[in-house]
């Protein structure tokens, strides 16, 4: 078995109606004439040939592939940087330099006063390299910053860069350099606001929905295009719809050539990616293997043409569900308030949030819901059913339609979720439960509840 990292092993039973589930296994062969295995230590098997191992529990008989420890904490640890990380803070700005990025608010014996430039703004000099630095308000060198409002209400609303070159007179640089300068404000304000230690989620709510993203991108070369195929996984906070992590299938800080030269240096090609020491992002040689092995799994000659980033490296999808669950895991913190994360029925990301939450959920603190609805329904048939489910509600709870729309929609909220709740007590574990309260946005919505068991007393989340 892989051995843990910074406190994270994640390779145990993850079928959380099973006994041994959360329960570490044994790691160790013990052939015959070994020490035997401690009392009470799950002894399962680990099969599978080479990059698809898997862990087979000796209990529920269940299987669950192998991961990679050390790029799931790789991983976090890049998270977590980069919402602690101001860019827009005063910092040396040499990259060459030992203080690059090391803000004076935080590091104020690195840098000394220098004077003011001619528009009044402070000055600095690092003590490392020597250079100064100016600091002052954050679009002092845009010429024409007028234009920053503009082009930001344009992006919010979807318009092509074309447009938006068009409606503000402004080159296609000009506008990318403005997206770049938006996202350093954003990272800026996450990190100096952005405290979800201050939340008692009792009161706010916690319930998670978490979904995932296919972006399909035609990332531009010199020598060609080709389409390159991102995961973007983001969870939102259901009652406000506040985004508390969001994750894209990108590292823009390893270079294509970096990755090859790390993985070239390790020299690991003769070892799993379960066990290797860099096993968090793709190399071209592997992705290439990687599609080959999908098109005689699908019995083509060859699958549909797709390559990696020209810039920055690609993410392995499994590692990335993983670190996004431990962040969020990260975010809401130690408590017993009860905690619901509802997702779609993505296999790799139920397992990562049953592996992650296995101390709350063995607890009986969170549950895990899979949701399903008719995405191809006419806008007729959806409004039809959303009638259907309010004439269901008014029968349940004695209320008039007239009376219904009268409530205000978090009061709402709360009676279709108690009636739910009232009905879900007697249906039988492990079966889809359909909700008869439809909403437009997701008509004939069926939940599966997956974390579910016959002596847990369910408690539902505001």
């Amino acid at each position: 078995m892989p051995y843990p990292v910074a406190g994270i092993d994640l390779n145990f039973c993850r079928n959380p109606a099973c006994a041994e589930y959360g329960i570490l296994p044994d790691p160790f062969k013990r052939p015959n004439g070994s020490e035997p295995a401690p009392p009470g230590v799950p002894r399962g098997a680990v099969s599978g040939k080479k990059h698809e191992e898997y862990y087979q529990c000796d209990s529920c008989g269940t299987t669950h592939r192998l991961k990679n420890n050390r790029a799931v904490a790789e991983e976090v640890e890049r998270l977590r940087r980069i919402r602690s990380t101001d860019p827009s803070a005063p910092a040396c700005r040499n990259t060459d330099c030992a203080n690059h990025g090391l803000s004076v608010a935080a590091h104020p014996g690195m840098y000394q006063r220098f004077g003011k430039t001619k528009g009044g703004d402070a000055r600095w000099r690092c003590k490392g390299c020597g250079k100064t630095f100016s600091v002052g308000k954050p679009a002092r060198r845009h010429k024409r910053s007028d234009k920053n409002r503009l082009v930001l209400d344009m992006l919010c609303n979807d318009l092509s860069f074309a447009k938006m070159s068009r409606i503000s007179g402004l080159a296609y640089r000009d506008i990318y350099r403005r997206v770049d300068f938006y996202f350093e404000r954003v990272q800026g304000f996450v990190a100096r606001r952005e405290d979800f230690g201050r939340i008692d989620f009792r009161d706010a709510g916690s319930r998670f929905a978490t979904d995932s993203q296919a972006l399909t991108i035609n990332w531009p070369s010199r020598k060609r295009r080709f389409p390159v195929v991102f995961q973007h996984l983001c969870t939102a906070h259901a009652r406000s719809g506040f985004i508390m992590e969001a994750s894209f299938q990108l590292d823009p800080a390893v270079s294509p050539k970096e990755a090859e030269a790390q993985a070239a240096a390790a020299a690991e090609d003769h070892i799993s990616t379960a066990y290797r020491d860099h096993a968090r992002i793709w190399t071209k040689s592997e992705f290439d293997a990687h599609l080959v092995r999908l098109a005689k799994a699908a019995g083509l000659a060859e699958v549909e043409e797709y390559g990696l980033p020209a810039t920055g490296s690609m993410l392995r999808y499994d590692i990335m569900q993983i670190a996004h669950a431990l962040r969020l895991r990260e975010h809401i913190g130690e408590g017993e308030v009860p905690l619901i994360f509802v997702m779609d029925g993505d296999a790799g990301l139920k397992l990562a949030f049953q592996a992650v939450f296995q101390p709350e959920i063995s607890a009986g603190r969170a549950h895990l819901a899979v949701i399903d609805f008719d995405k191809a329904m006419t806008n007729d048939k959806r409004n039809s059913v959303v009638a259907e489910g309010r004439e269901d509600l008014c029968r349940s709870t004695g209320l008039s339609p007239a009376e219904l729309n009268l409530i205000p929609s978090e009061f709402y909220a709360k009676i279709v979720d108690a009636e739910i709740a009232t009905r879900l007590a007697g249906t039988p574990i492990g079966g889809w439960f359909s909700d008869p309260f439809s909403t437009k946005s997701e008509p004939n919505k069926r939940v599966l509840l997956l974390t579910r068991r016959a002596e847990a007393v369910w408690k539902l989340p505001a």
